[in-house]
């Protein structure tokens, strides 16, 4: 560290006081006065300048930003599983109360069955001693026994057309239950979905990756239609998109009347519709016409 002096003289002239009060007597007297001062100067800081990162570098930071990138995408999908897996114990967990309730049903129709064939046995016997008793033993036996056997057909014939019609009945009900879980099924996949499906970057990754990998980049103008809300995360994701791809020409739009997280792609050769409702209106039509078909 250097010290500066810096030395300063101050001459004065004035005149003496008897010079002040007589102007005929002049006298000069000088005066110096000495003032030191030492500065002491700041030193220059140094800042090293950054020097730009090398390839190595760059690599290995696009390969640790993927890796998180996989490690979000498994950690979603372990999540979608789980949801699945818990979906699919309470689906079959009210089938089995469905077909149990059926199966009593059908029990205690044919129990109401038999109870009344029984039943009209009885008179029918019944019916034949009286009249055995009345006309001779031996013919009213034989009367009471072929009334018997009539009615005994009868309630034969009765007893096959309750069991049709609640053969029928149980059809129509499995189907109308069915059709009941699978809208049930519909609603609530809808609701998980758009539960996980907030459209943040990572996971609009997951709707839009499948499809946007199978388009045809060259040659091919992509136009995302999105709502406002989902506008800045689908920019966003896009432009992430096209440092991968650097032939990828893109608009993101936003069309407000789509669904919540509604998105459509249109290309130059086709549109591919990815709102959710319509999606499962697809799938709930799927499963009730392969039920209907088995």
């Amino acid at each position: 560290m250097r010290k500066e002096k810096f030395i300063s003289e101050e001459v004065t002239k004035m005149q003496s006081s008897r010079n002040f009060f007589k102007n005929e007597d002049t006298n000069t007297h000088s005066e110096v006065k000495k003032i030191e001062t030492f500065y002491t100067p700041k030193s220059r800081e140094v800042t090293a300048s950054k020097e730009s990162l090398t390839v190595s570098e760059m690599k290995q930071l696009e390969y640790n930003f993927n890796e998180i990138q996989r490690e979000k995408e498994k950690q979603l999908i372990n999540e979608l599983n789980k949801e699945k897996n818990d979906f699919k114990k309470l689906i079959e967990k009210e089938k089995a109360k469905f077909f149990k309730e059926l199966i009593e049903l059908r029990q205690s129709v044919l129990v109401k069955a038999e109870d009344e064939s029984n039943e009209i046995k009885e008179v029918a016997y019944q019916l034949g001693l009286k009249e055995g008793q009345k006309d001779g033993y031996e013919t009213g036996v034989q009367e009471g026994y072929i009334a018997g056997q009539l009615e005994a057909e009868s309630l034969k014939e009765n007893a096959h057309k309750i069991m049709e019609q609640t053969t029928e009945a149980i059809e129509i009900y499995k189907k109308e239950k069915q059709m009941d879980f699978i809208r049930v099924a519909a609603v609530m996949a809808e609701n998980i979905i758009h539960h996980e499906l907030s459209l943040s970057e990572d996971k609009l990754k997951l709707l839009l990756q499948p499809v946007l990998n199978q388009l045809e980049k060259a040659e091919n103008f992509i136009s995302i239609y999105v709502t406002k809300d989902n506008l800045e995360n689908t920019n966003s994701y896009m432009e992430k998109m096209k440092e991968s791809f650097s032939d990828l020409k893109f608009a993101v739009l936003v069309d407000e009347s789509l669904e919540k997280n509604g998105c459509i792609i249109e290309t130059n050769y086709e549109v591919i519709d990815l709102q959710i409702q319509k999606q499962l209106d697809l799938m709930v039509k799927d499963l009730y016409e392969g039920d209907s078909d088995g």
